[in-house]
């Protein structure tokens, strides 16, 4: 009776470890694409949809003079036209500065360039909005205030 008891707790023991085993083994499987989507993608508009991307974006960027002696605010709009082109106008105190080029989405990542030679204007595209980015790719003050992003209007 003790032999069978003892074979008997072997044999459970041998299923149990079985089954950690494969437990295990459905636990290491590689994650696929589809299953690490970021958070946010929700609220950011596709790539696919680069159509619903053209129209005019407008808002206002904060602007120290060098030296720290006067702030002013820009008034920039962004025209986003079919056939990948596009107007980038910057309205100051002092003028008003145009530039047209070639647009380029990244994912959601909006770059404006005048020319090949020329640096980009970065922008996150996020809930039909234009988020300025700097040059280490980081949304430029990311609060309520509205500074930094251009609102399609």
């Amino acid at each position: 009776m003790k032999q069978n008891i003892v074979i008997i707790a072997i044999a459970l023991l041998s299923i149990f470890l079985v089954q950690c085993k494969e437990d295990k083994t459905t636990e290491q499987t590689p994650i696929t694409v589809e299953e690490t989507t970021p958070v946010s993608t929700e609220s950011v508009v596709e790539p696919d949809t680069a159509k619903s991307l053209v129209g005019t974006y407008e808002g206002v960027f904060p602007w120290e003079e060098e030296g720290g002696e006067e702030m002013e605010s820009l008034k920039v709009t962004a025209v986003i036209k079919d056939g990948n082109k596009y107007m980038y106008k910057v309205v100051s105190s002092t003028g008003t500065h145009t530039e047209e080029g070639e647009w380029e989405l990244d994912k959601y990542r909006l770059y404006l360039r005048e020319d090949e030679y020329s640096a980009a204007h970065a922008f996150l595209v996020k809930e039909g909005k234009l988020h300025f980015l700097d040059n280490e790719g980081e949304v430029v003050n990311e609060t309520e205030s509205g500074d930094y992003i251009l609102v399609k209007k």
